[in-house]
């Protein structure tokens, strides 16, 4: 590892005019799990650490009906997975920052280094881009907002420009009889990066009879963390059983473009793709049902 600078900021706009003055060499750090091992392993070389760690102000949650749910960057996986809010009203990002790794990494690692890593397989951003998530990014004197699926150019590449940072995720309030789920194939259960991933989110009508919004993304499979347009326009409008799950899971597999790697084969990957879609179409339709709201 070669030798860097390391500067904590107390505040967002000190950290800000940090990676403007120290350039494209600096990095911010928040849990750093994945980004001091990408340091040991030689892929990045940071010339400088902005620790933005300890920013309160990028380390909230808060609710309500009208603006929706506000995530702080550096909100851990635990509070996520923990937080009754967020179990009750997004069940399914819960359930994925569940899945991130051992119970010490979800304690140190962040939503915001999930997002801002850009890695196609991340656990909470096929729930975010389900939930028409968008983030916002903040530079010096300048902010802007886009979509979650936006954010994402390719395997560990964003659209987070020098000098940004991500200061705050936002997620609108769901519309009543919502259902989703999150499911996951990894080879085990703790350490694991996901072999498929998929987040699934159904709206029914008032008389629960007709599917009224779907929406299907996936992990793992592609590029880039994949929404699946043309499955969901297959569920829209249509009385959910098993047959339109089938048909759904299908279109979502002929979206996915898996790879062979070292955890999994291509095949094998899309294969999956079609039997966690149509189980977690099936999961988030039976929360639908049973939900009051």
């Amino acid at each position: 590892m070669q030798e860097f600078e390391y500067v904590a900021p107390n505040t967002l706009s000190e950290a800000i005019s940090l990676a403007r003055q120290y350039g494209a060499g600096s990095h911010f750090l928040a849990g750093g799990t994945d980004l001091i091992v990408q340091m040991k392993r030689g892929i990045r070389h940071p010339s400088c650490l902005i620790n933005i760690k300890t920013i309160s102000e990028l380390n909230t949650i808060s609710y309500s009906e009208q603006d929706g749910l506000h995530i702080g960057p550096l909100v851990s996986h635990n509070s996520l997975a923990e937080h009754p809010m967020i179990r009750e009203k997004y069940v399914f990002l819960a359930e994925a920052a569940s899945h991130v790794g051992t119970f010490q990494i979800r304690e140190r690692g962040t939503i915001g280094g999930n997002i801002c890593n850009g890695s196609p397989a991340a656990d909470t951003i096929s729930p975010l881009i389900c939930l028409t998530s968008k983030l916002k990014l903040q530079g010096i004197g300048a902010e802007r907002v886009v979509l979650v699926e936006d954010f994402f150019v390719g395997p560990q590449e964003t659209a987070l420009r020098s000098g940004e940072i991500l200061s705050q995720i936002e997620i609108p309030t769901l519309p009543p009889h919502t259902g989703t789920a999150y499911l996951k194939l990894g080879k085990r259960k703790a350490l694991e990066i996901a072999i498929v991933g998929v987040a699934a989110l159904i709206t029914l009508d008032l008389k629960k009879e007709f599917c009224v919004n779907a929406r299907i993304s996936l992990a793992s499979v592609a590029p880039r963390p994949l929404p699946c347009r043309k499955a969901e326009t297959i569920l829209v409008g249509q009385k959910l059983e098993e047959g339109i799950f089938e048909h759904a899971a299908r279109a979502a597999q002929e979206e996915s473009t898996p790879i062979s790697d070292l955890r999994s084969s291509a095949e094998y990957r899309r294969e999956m793709v079609y039997v966690l879609t149509k189980r977690a179409l099936g999961q988030a339709s039976e929360r639908a049902l049973g939900s009051d709201n």
